[in-house]
């Protein structure tokens, strides 16, 4: 089970910033990119398209790690078992390493706490459907997109 407890919620100008990066977080994508990802690495998972299904299935990095060995492999030499934070923001980190040796341009990729500590999940999809466009012409399909009926709040 996982441990649902929340941080007390930024005020300001930082508050405004995390609301503006959540309304552009769009599940019906967030579902789409498990979806690529499950394809791709063989392995079952739940592909709820939910803001926590997303978290909570990428969080500890090693299904991004295989993500990018099936794509090319060897990209990731070890994933780390996610048995402590660090291992898990090492997972992030190397896939983060090995996205950007595919092609994702600096900017376009998420820093790991966006991910481990849910801060910009936006920016997590954004890194995976850059790879996505990346890998493409090395002849990997791409994931399913949103069409435009299902964009909200952006």
């Amino acid at each position: 089970m996982s441990q649902n407890y929340h941080r007390p919620r930024p005020s300001g100008m930082a508050g405004a910033i995390l609301d503006k990066q959540a309304n552009k977080f769009n599940d019906v994508e967030a579902g789409y990119l498990l979806e690529w990802i499950r394809d791709l690495t063989k392995e079952e998972f739940d592909c709820e398209p939910s803001r926590d299904n997303f978290r909570e299935q990428l969080k500890d990095g090693s299904k991004l790690c295989k993500l990018v060995n099936a794509i090319q492999e060897g990209s990731v030499k070890k994933i780390m078992k996610p048995i402590s934070n660090f291992n898990c923001l090492e997972n992030i980190n190397q896939f983060s390493n090995a996205a950007r040796k595919l092609g994702v341009k600096d900017e376009e990729t998420f820093q790991s706490v966006d991910l481990f500590d849910g801060r910009d999940l936006f920016s997590v999809t954004v890194t995976l459907q850059s790879l996505a466009r990346k890998v493409e012409k090395l002849g990997v399909a791409p994931p399913k997109q949103v069409s435009k009926d299902q964009i909200v709040n952006m």
